[in-house]
């Protein structure tokens, strides 16, 4: 226990004022993974090495943000990756949980509300809760 306690320590006191990681750093990381993956499946070897050294590249950037001590630079390229991925990590999200709603049919509006409607009812006037557009669904 007092090994454990004292690495513990001694990373702790190495990765003070450093950035650590963040989401930014994660999704170098899984680039970074799916490219090896990719790499293996891909017979060329030309694209085969350019792929692993693209995924080599990505796995340094990674480790250089994980160590960076310009922790104000991180943080403001973390925020610019966050508000470009925010949207879509939302959208592929809520995409996956209509997907799994074996329940409820889900239809999209023309102003871009997604709602939802009980399956198996027959044909349904749905009335968009946010223009209040109405149009007959099929569930």
């Amino acid at each position: 226990m007092d090994l454990i306690y004292r690495i513990r320590c001694a990373v702790a006191r190495l990765m003070y004022g450093r950035n650590g990681v963040d989401r930014l750093c994660w999704a170098l990381v899984l680039a970074q993974f799916i490219l090896s993956v990719l790499s293996g499946f891909i017979r060329p070897a030309a694209v085969r090495i350019a792929l692993r050294l693209l995924g080599f590249v990505l796995l340094v950037l990674a480790i250089r943000r994980i160590f960076s001590r310009d922790v104000a630079r991180r943080r403001a390229e973390n925020a610019k990756f966050l508000y470009w991925c925010g949207p879509r990590c939302a959208a592929l999200r809520d995409m996956s949980y209509r997907f799994a709603d074996k329940t409820h049919k889900y239809v999209k509006c023309s102003c871009g509300v997604w709602c939802r409607v009980p399956r198996g009812v027959g044909t349904v006037e749905l009335k968009c809760p946010k223009c209040g557009e109405s149009k007959i669904v099929k569930t």
